[in-house]
């Protein structure tokens, strides 16, 4: 079983209780607030909202940190590029008067070599920046964390309803999203599963040359990709013994948007609206 905390995880908390319509529209609203804001203190509003929503969610933050391992090159790279210039005092005067500099904006450029050097206004819009999406990813974790595929599905649906009327197949395109969220977990596993298994016989995947280590992992994707298309055939003959597409789609559960989800969204978004306008 994966130990991912941006899978979902069925409990019953706060932010499980909301409906998934809701949290999705949350989330585009948080994200464009996220970038409107160009102040530390608006940002910091931010993330106590954030922290919240983490704590109703029930999430522990050293589970949440492991899941910037796949974009921590991109933020060293936009730091990297953010603090050093190779004309340091111009982009130190340019930046000095933005809001984003806050304690740096007085600070002197470091010059290494030539007009080669740091700019430390640099450095705080490259800690600004990667902050910002550093919590666009906490929320879009605590999304997946409360939410199950089957809801962000019919979530889907939900908004996709009104392209029903130029006969646009919506419930269609939902299923396809639910199938690949599925999916994404039950592939990680097979990975691993596969993985496992070739390291039990011997395969080393970390000695030789490229071209060596290349071949090494073709015993790996090659059972991947046949077992997922396995899965895939089995999941056709199964929908098609269902009589998918046959007729109308029907859900188990209706999508309704209750009067807490609701007051959630105005409370949440009031907040989001003051902040970017007074920060």
């Amino acid at each position: 079983m994966i130990n991912n905390i941006a899978t979902y995880s069925p409990r019953s908390t706060p932010m499980h209780r909301v409906d998934a319509q809701i949290k999705i529209i949350l989330l585009i609203v948080y994200s464009i607030a996220l970038f409107v804001i160009q102040s530390w203190l608006g940002l910091a509003l931010c993330a106590l909202i954030l922290g919240c929503a983490m704590y109703a969610a029930r999430l522990q933050p050293h589970q949440v940190v492991r899941q910037f391992v796949p974009v921590l090159f991109i933020l060293i790279v936009m730091m990297i590029t953010s603090t050093f210039s190779f004309n340091a005092e111009e982009m130190q005067t340019s930046l000095s008067s933005s809001l984003v500099s806050g304690w740096f904006s007085n600070s002197p450029a470091v010059i290494l070599y030539g007009s080669f050097g740091i700019a430390p206004s640099g450095f705080a819009r490259g800690c600004f920046y990667a902050f910002r999406i550093i919590m666009l990813l906490c929320a879009s974790v605590v999304l997946t964390s409360t939410t199950s595929s089957t809801q962000l599905a019919d979530a889907l649906d939900y908004f996709m309803r009104p392209l029903s009327r130029f006969h646009i197949p919506t419930r269609d395109i939902s299923t396809i999203v639910s199938i690949a969220l599925r999916f994404i977990p039950v592939t990680v596993d097979e990975f691993r599963r596969v993985h496992d298994a070739q390291v039990s016989r011997g395969s080393d995947f970390n000695g030789g040359s490229l071209i060596v280590r290349l071949k090494s992992w073709a015993c790996v994707l090659i059972p991947l990709f046949v077992g997922l298309y396995r899965r895939a055939d089995d999941l056709a003959s199964a929908m098609d013994a269902r009589c998918y597409g046959c007729g109308s789609h029907t859900s188990l559960n209706q999508s309704s948007i209750g009067m807490r989800s609701f007051v959630i969204f105005a409370g949440t978004t009031a907040m989001l609206v003051l902040i970017c306008v007074f920060s």
